[in-house]
């Protein structure tokens, strides 16, 4: 069986597993009232206290249930446009379907690692390792040559590439100023409320910004990987930077407090990146 075979047949179990995660996060709400609770750092948090997040924050269920309805608007539909388009041979469908499996990758290893157990962790788990490999299958089938190839004279080279070093250096400013102190003066990390450890910082810091300096290097040097990475990873943020603008939403409908200095950055990153994503994708000739 060829690799695209595979990833297809991967991305169409992720389908009905994803409705499933994602579904019961919006739909599943209940009943019973947010409660203090003091974390074992000496915080006093409120637990969200009914549907699905029930035993998670009010802060972090306010983003998951953000970006649940991100997955079920956007990134099922892209994934099932990319599976479409692949099958058709295309090179935008094999590179929207690369893209959407690098958003559930993303989104469903925080969920895993992050999301307060629930009846749903072995879905989350399940999507998890399904787009982790139907990512990298993707990815090795990915002909970087034939990419460079179908890229048009219009595609903005060095606007992308000064994109990803813009992403990189705030992701670091911003999560080394959040985790820095405390490692220096031993008080809770500020976010970290019920959580042990800081699982976004540690996939931002360690994948995220790595991948983001390598794609803008690669693409300032015209080597053929640059297009390559810059398109996937342009194509996951048009759902990822989505996401993140609703988590932002769903955070102040829930009344919980935002740096607004942080969140308005965030915010014009995600828009950027959108904007961008759509440019790429007009510049990949079929």
């Amino acid at each position: 069986m060829k690799p695209n075979n595979i990833v297809i047949r991967l991305a169409l179990i992720i389908i009905p597993l994803a409705i499933l995660a994602a579904g019961a996060g919006v739909f599943w709400q209940g009943s019973g009232e947010p409660y203090p609770f003091d974390t074992l750092r000496g915080e006093t948090v409120m637990i969200r206290g009914h549907g699905l997040y029930q035993y998670d924050t009010v802060n972090s269920s306010s983003q998951e249930l953000g970006q649940d309805i991100v997955t079920l608007i956007i990134g099922i539909p892209l994934l099932v446009t990319g599976i479409v388009l692949s099958r058709k041979g295309t090179l935008r469908g094999q590179l929207l379907l690369t893209g959407a499996l690098g958003y559930f990758l993303y989104t469903y290893g925080a969920m895993s690692f992050l999301t307060a157990f629930n009846p749903l962790f072995l879905v989350y788990v399940a999507l998890f390792s399904l787009s982790l490999f139907g990512f990298i299958l993707a990815m090795s089938n990915l002909d970087v040559e034939e990419i460079t190839r179908h890229i048009s004279d219009g595609f903005p080279r060095r606007a992308i590439a000064s994109y990803f070093i813009i992403v990189a250096a705030f992701l670091t400013l911003a999560w080394l100023g959040l985790v820095a102190p405390p490692i220096l003066t031993g008080a809770p990390p500020a976010g970290l409320e019920s959580a042990i450890t800081m699982v976004i910082q540690a996939l931002d810091l360690g994948v995220i910004v790595p991948t983001s300096l390598i794609t803008a290097i690669l693409l300032l040097k015209k080597h053929s990987w640059g297009y390559a990475l810059s398109s996937v990873v342009l194509l996951k943020i048009l759902t990822m930077g989505t996401a993140l603008i609703s988590m932002i939403i769903s955070q102040m409908i829930s009344g919980v407090a935002i740096e607004p200095v942080t969140s308005v950055i965030f915010v014009l990153i995600s828009i950027s990146g959108i904007i961008l994503g759509i440019v790429t994708l007009r510049n990949i000739r079929d």
